[in-house]
């Protein structure tokens, strides 16, 4: 009885190993529909915690000294907010015009422009989402670990719930990864990735800056905290709205290029 126990505890982690990756022995059409179900709950995810933020949270009666006289609807200038909203429109996107145009019906008339829908899916996500996701989760959570207070006021958790937090500023990067794992993305010409992130990053700071000139404080308390000249302002901007980002743009360049051809080998070894 006891060798027998022992061999069958011992089958155990082989099973939750076999069983963990039984996705890819799959065909490679039973895959791409479970990645596009998976990339459904996404949507419906991120669709959800918009209705939470926009519904159920009452950020417009945040009592604070730091964040008072912001002006209503203060939150619409976050970065989080707006790294949230190219998540939602990334997603909706994929499963409207691709996923769904792919595989749904009327599928016929759909399919003619599937392809342009893809090309300027990958440009969006290689261009945009990566990079900036990145970049505002980690920066989120590095300055979090270093003095949370000058970016998130511990008096925020009265309005905003940990797992809303995450939902913004954790999800988003193993959400990320995870289309970037299951999705043959063709990388846009850097030129091309870079003036795009460029415009983005370059719409933020004016509104930034609109908010700085029109109600006399930043948005963040650690930009008062690190600039105390224009100079410093121009560095910092140049530095975190930027570089930063830009730096993230060629990592996501490498890896989707990784991705893809790590795609291509499975699919050669299985024919």
């Amino acid at each position: 009885m006891e060798a027998s126990s022992s061999l069958s505890s011992a089958k155990r982690p082989a099973a939750v190993v076999t069983s963990a990756l039984r996705c890819w022995s799959y065909t490679e059409a039973e895959r791409q529909h479970l990645f596009r179900v998976s990339r459904l709950f996404i949507t419906s995810y991120y669709v959800y915690v918009s209705y939470y933020g926009l519904f159920v949270l009452d950020l417009n009666g945040v009592d604070h000294p730091t964040w008072g006289n912001l002006g209503s609807n203060w939150w619409w200038k976050c970065v989080s907010v707006w790294n949230l909203i190219l998540q939602i429109s990334y997603f909706i996107y994929c499963t409207v015009f691709i996923d769904f145009a792919d595989s749904g019906p009327g599928k016929s008339w759909k399919k003619l422009r599937l392809q342009q829908s893809k090309k300027i899916r990958d440009f969006i996500f290689v261009s945009l989402v990566f990079p900036v996701t990145i970049d505002v989760c980690v920066m989120f959570w590095a300055i979090c670990a270093v003095n949370k207070p000058l970016l998130f006021p511990n008096e925020m958790n009265n309005w905003i719930p940990d797992w809303y937090n995450h939902a913004v500023h954790t999800n988003p990067i193993v959400l990320t990864l995870f289309d970037m794992a299951t999705t043959k993305h063709r990388l846009p010409k850097l030129i091309e990735s870079t003036a795009g992130l460029f415009t983005l990053s370059g719409s933020y700071v004016t509104c930034l800056l609109y908010n700085k000139f029109t109600t006399g404080r930043w948005v963040y308390l650690i930009i008062g905290e690190v600039t105390a000249s224009l100079m410093e302002v121009i560095i910092y901007f140049a530095v975190t709205a930027f570089i930063m980002p830009f730096m993230c743009l060629l990592i996501g360049h490498k890896m989707c290029s990784w991705f893809s051809s790590s795609q291509m080998k499975g699919k050669h070894k299985m024919s």
